[in-house]
């Protein structure tokens, strides 16, 4: 009885914790949503009001309606929906297929190349940051979109491992049934591998669209023109536009950038949850 009450004891300590860990990480996002809808003169008011009075759209007007280094905010969006839909797309064929080859198909030193190619993933990105940056510039890709989703195409290593764990927990067996009624290796891969794969996959995707979405560095090292910037370049120009600044407008930019990762997440939440526990089942 003593154990279990201290059992109980640990329990509600913990999800206190995490309840104000929550909270504490929850609250400046829920202020920069109640800053977008206020007036300059009230954003730093203290103490805060949470509930904008008057509520004001001015913000959002500043940022869709004024040009910034003459391109709207609404390019900006289109950029990066088009590199976050490429590189989606490369992550999805060259992940799966590489981690498909890792643990359905069986060849010499296959265990060896993968454990290498995990090893890259201990390399800083400012380590190959120059040396890349030569490469796609005598590729002639600087100043390109390509410069930012050719590496989606062949294969991240995070990518790899972590559908290859998932594909770890589907029965070689089935693949073997299948292979006796005539199905090649593209076949099983596509009709049986893959649509049992589906929380892992979503998994992939939300974390790859994320990190490529708030994506910095990248474009902020191989873009120049305006007219090719992404939503973060976008908004650091923004920021830095000391003639018409305007903190509404910051945070206003700020919470649109944010809408597309939280209507990703809220659509395939049930599919991520999934995918996490199941990817660290197999070694």
């Amino acid at each position: 009885m003593h154990l279990l009450k201290r059992y109980n004891l640990i329990i509600v300590v913990k999800n206190l914790f995490l309840i104000i860990m929550a909270i504490i990480m929850v609250v400046p996002f829920l202020w920069m949503i109640s800053a977008s809808f206020k007036v300059p003169s009230q954003i730093f008011e203290f103490p805060i009001k949470w509930i904008p009075d008057p509520i004001s759209f001015d913000g959002y007007k500043y940022v869709w309606q004024r040009p910034i280094i003459g391109v709207t905010f609404g390019k900006f969006y289109l950029n990066s929906i088009k590199v976050a839909l490429i590189v989606l797309v490369g992550t999805f064929f060259s992940c799966s297929l590489a981690a498909y080859g890792y643990t359905k198909i069986h060849f010499k030193g296959r265990d060896a190349i993968f454990l290498l190619k995990i090893a890259t993933m201990m390399i800083p990105f400012q380590v190959i940051m120059v040396p890349t940056f030569i490469v796609y510039r005598n590729l002639g890709l600087v100043d390109t979109h390509a410069a930012l989703w050719l590496i989606a195409f062949l294969g991240t290593p995070f990518g790899t491992f972590l559908l290859r764990q998932f594909f770890l927990t589907i029965p070689d067996e089935l693949c073997e049934s299948t292979r006796i009624d005539g199905a090649g290796h593209f076949r099983i891969y596509w009709h049986i591998i893959l649509p049992l794969s589906k929380p892992a996959l979503v998994t992939l995707l939300i974390l790859t669209f994320v990190v490529t979405w708030n994506d910095y560095e990248t474009p902020l090292l191989y873009l120049r023109s305006p007219n090719l910037f992404t939503i973060p370049l976008g908004l650091r120009a923004m920021a830095s536009d000391i003639e018409y600044s305007n903190e509404a407008g910051n945070m206003a930019g700020a919470v649109s950038a944010v809408v597309p990762i939280l209507i990703v997440f809220i659509a395939a939440q049930k599919y991520f949850i999934k995918g996490i526990a199941f990817t660290g089942i197999k070694s």
